[in-house]
């Protein structure tokens, strides 16, 4: 195989490899009705960490406008302040703060919406405490209150 084939095609395959963000798509259009329940959604746009995004939008889309919804990509500069304001270092791939807490006690137990959701990890990040069914309920008694 000729060797000036095989340059240009490492070089798209190490290209599609990179760390390269995409714009992650927003949860829905609908505007936030007053008194909404605020859902603010740090993240790594990264390929291991979307399909938990894609999780987290498909959930909070069940909420319709008694979600407000703002997102943050760590990569740019609006994510870097707002983990900065929150006090968010290291290697954070997700964080999600209901009115502005992310941190909330569920059946007794400590729940904190930081990193992979259980189950979801990777080898070099591990998973958090926390489960979809989780952020459902803590939304599900959010809502209901906001309501």
């Amino acid at each position: 195989m000729n060797k000036y084939f095989l340059l240009p095609m490492l070089a798209v395959l190490l290209a599609a490899c990179g760390t390269t963000s995409v714009a992650a798509p927003a949860p829905r259009a609908a505007a936030a009705k007053p008194g909404a329940v605020t859902v603010e959604v740090a993240y790594l746009n990264h390929p291991p960490l979307r399909p938990v995004l894609a999780e987290v939008d498909k959930l909070l889309a069940n909420y319709g406008d008694h979600v407000s919804v703002t997102r943050y990509d760590f990569d740019t500069p609006e994510g870097e302040a707002f983990a900065k304001a929150k006090g968010l270092t290291g290697h954070t791939p997700l964080a999600i703060f209901i009115n502005s807490s992310m941190q909330f006690t569920l059946n007794g137990r400590t729940v904190k919406f930081y990193s992979f959701p259980q189950g979801q990890g990777t080898g070099m990040v591990p998973d958090g405490g926390w489960t979809m069914q989780d952020l459902q309920q803590v939304l599900d008694e959010a809502t209901s209150k906001s309501s």
